[in-house]
């Protein structure tokens, strides 16, 4: 019973010992390395360790800064971000659908609705 509750207690301290450390801080060069494994015109959401923010598209990147063209309403200039700025990077995957699908999507099921009412009210006229 005494080695049961020891063995508890020791798996206890080190799962405690590993939640309490504190993580070790992304260095300029990791997220380097991550962004040379990026396509262009990958979706990114770009936090900064000033507290701000870029949602957009990446452009380019080289061995001092990552370029972002934001995603906003009106046109911008890209951003020039360097590495030693960015506190995380978020890779953002596609929605699904373009909003100009989902309408046509949407055209299709109501004619598709519209046709078979149709061959209905037909089949029934001929009865």
């Amino acid at each position: 019973m005494v080695i049961r509750t020891r063995r508890a207690a020791t798996i206890v301290i080190t799962v405690l010992a590993l939640a309490v450390a504190p993580a070790r801080a992304a260095q300029p060069g990791d997220w380097q390395r991550l962004a040379a494994t990026l396509p262009p015109g990958t979706r990114l959401e770009v936090h900064l360790t000033d507290g701000s923010h870029v949602d957009g598209t990446l452009v380019v990147q080289d061995a001092e800064v990552l370029v972002v063209n934001p995603r906003t309403r009106i046109p911008v200039a890209p951003w020039r971000v360097a590495y030693a700025e960015i506190q995380s990077i978020d890779v953002k995957q596609r929605d699904g659908l373009s909003p100009g699908a989902k309408v046509l999507v949407g055209i299709g099921v109501g004619a598709a609705a519209v046709f078979v009412g149709l061959l209905i009210a037909v089949a029934s006229i001929s009865d």
